[in-house]
């Protein structure tokens, strides 16, 4: 058994005004669907690029600033051990003494000064702690035990030979640090000590990289300033920020005055120091924005390139299937009314007798009344005998005349009606009167399988009655004699199903497959034109709707119309002539 589905796209215009219409709208949502397709993959693209770019451009930034501090903690560090070296020093001079008078005490402070005039004073402290020579702003230091200060113990129980104090402010009220360095004389232990003041480190803590400005501050473990470049606090005051132990080096995005900034810290190796450096972000990430917005404005380019062509693309195309559509509705128009064309002669044999009749009746009144007038036949000839007769006449003229009204609706084209149809009644209508005659004549029983409880169907019964005729007239010269046609109706769900089976020789799959093709035909020749079926199917389709096909060969056909209860869909467009 062979199943065809014969289903139309319910999109397709057939009618000039609506086919332009449709194809407008089916323009706008191919063209919003390729846009969607496009764009959608290039968004993803730029978002993804722009993540991975502006991840890596973050990176990127702050190892830059990562490797600038940890190359300003190396000159931080060369600063120390510098001012360590010139304490040494003073050791190898050849005036050095372990008891210096006071000129010799103001040369070690000279020399020191001419090194670097971040010295402030120095003095030197014996085995016992007693700081035996000095020279300063200070000379009341002189004699001073330093036995218990943390420094000096520290220093002399570390292997280290130097020291570095936190910042302090001590007896001067002036923040300072103090640098002591050891050293073993005759297998004592003496101490050279200086205090310096942190401005000469300001000055370490603003540098400039690749046009990039950057300052900072230097924090001991408890997080006090110890040297500060301006705008960041005083010294020996908590620092707004405190870098963590757990990382020698690390950079971290903060906010600084309520502005987002990048934060680079390294320790010191000379002094238990962090040095932090910031860089406004806006500064440090601008290059990274320019390129972001150029990739923006380059990807907004290609976008409108892409709609663009697209839309060049798509109205080239639609322009050649509005064509094409239009040639094909033209023919389809042609076709279907050389159909009909080919239908009423048809039906010309079908009614003749349905006219001859009424003409015979004319024929027979009229010579009556001619009697009726010859006074050798000595007929009633009164006014109102021949009124009788007339009447007659006109009974018959007015049925000459519906049956020539119908013919002529059938050829005449019309937009179709869409009303609520009976389709149980209308079949009835199709087959009643000269179908049952033929069929009883050509002793083939008619089983009509009606469903009772079928909604009502909002369609233009015109043509469903030509759909039906053709399926019963295909059925009608398919069945043998004592062969059967059966018609039926059913519900289902939102369609209602229509059917007509024959048990006639059915149809092999290749048949079944081309009847649809406009005048192929398995008929004999001269009998069929190859144009009822595809024409019905027309129809069927322009009102949203199928017809389904089961054909057995040497069992018979079955013809199944489905169509929706509320009529063609909202986007059906329909060409009908009538």
């Amino acid at each position: 058994m062979t199943d065809i589905n014969r289903v139309k796209d319910n999109n397709a215009p057939a009618c000039p005004t609506s086919g332009e219409n449709y194809h407008r709208r089916l323009k706008q949502r191919l063209f919003v669907g390729l846009l969607i397709a496009y764009l959608i993959p290039i968004t993803l693209l730029t978002i993804y690029f722009n993540y991975k770019f502006d991840a890596n451009v973050r990176e990127s930034s702050k190892l830059q600033l990562a490797a600038a501090v940890d190359s300003q903690r190396n000159t931080i560090d060369l600063f120390m051990q510098k001012r360590i070296v010139n304490l040494f020093n003073l050791f190898h001079l050849k005036a050095f003494s372990l008891e210096p008078d006071q000129a010799t005490m103001d040369s070690y402070l000279a020399n020191l000064i001419r090194a670097d005039n971040a010295f402030v004073d120095v003095g030197l402290i014996d085995p016992d702690g007693i700081q035996t020579g000095y020279a300063g702003p200070y000379p009341h230091l002189r004699g001073k035990d330093y036995s218990h200060e943390n420094w000096y113990q520290d220093l002399a129980n570390q292997s280290k030979s130097y020291i570095i104090t936190d910042l302090y402010l001590g007896l001067r009220r002036q923040p300072h640090f103090t640098i002591g360095v050891k050293q073993i004389v005759d297998g004592r232990f003496y101490v050279v000590r200086s205090s310096v003041y942190p401005d000469k480190l300001g000055d370490l803590l603003i540098f400039s990289r690749h046009g990039k400005q950057a300052s900072g501050y230097l924090v001991n473990r408890e997080g006090i300033y110890q040297a500060a470049s301006p705008g960041f606090g005083d010294l020996l005051t908590p620092a707004f920020y405190r870098p963590g132990l757990e990382k020698e080096t690390d950079v971290a995005d903060i906010r600084f005055q309520e502005k987002p900034v990048l934060a680079a810290h390294t320790w010191l190796r000379e002094v238990p120091w962090c040095l932090v450096m910031l860089q406004p972000a806006d500064l440090v990430y601008k290059e990274m924005y320019g390129l972001r917005n150029a990739m923006i404005v380059g990807s907004a380019f290609l976008v409108l390139v892409i709609m663009g062509i697209v839309w060049i693309i798509i109205r080239k195309v639609f322009h050649w299937t509005e064509s094409l559509e239009q040639d094909r509705a033209e023919l389809k128009s042609q076709l279907y009314h050389a159909h009909k064309l080919v239908s009423v002669g048809q039906l010309a044999g079908g009614v003749a007798h349905e006219i001859n009749n009424p003409l015979a009746i004319i024929e027979s009144e009229s010579g009556l009344i001619r009697d009726m007038l010859n006074p050798s036949l000595a007929l009633e000839a009164s006014p109102e005998a021949i009124v009788r007769e007339l009447d007659e006449i006109d009974k018959a003229v007015h049925r000459a005349k519906g049956v020539t009204q119908k013919i002529l609706s059938f050829v005449r084209k019309t937009d179709p009606e869409l009303v609520p149809c009976d389709v149980n009644k209308l079949f009835d209508d199709v087959v009643s009167g000269v179908k049952e005659q033929e069929f009883k004549v050509s002793n083939i029983s008619l089983i009509k399988d009606y469903a009772l409880d079928l909604p009502e169907l909002m369609i233009d019964p015109g043509l469903l009655r030509q759909v039906l005729l053709n399926l019963i007239n295909n059925a009608s010269d398919a069945v043998a004699e004592n062969g059967a046609i059966t018609l039926r109706t059913r519900a289902d769900g939102d369609f209602i199903k229509i059917t007509v089976a024959d048990t006639g020789e059915g149809m092999s799959p290749e048949k079944t497959e081309k009847i649809f093709m406009p005048f192929f035909t398995t008929k004999e020749v001269g009998k069929g034109t190859g144009l009822g079926l595809p024409i019905s199917l027309n129809i069927v389709e322009g009102f949203g709707g199928r017809i389904e096909v089961r054909s057995t060969p040497g069992a018979g056909s079955e013809f199944t119309v489905v169509l929706p209860v509320s009529g063609k869909s909202e986007s059906a467009i329909i060409y009908t002539e009538r």
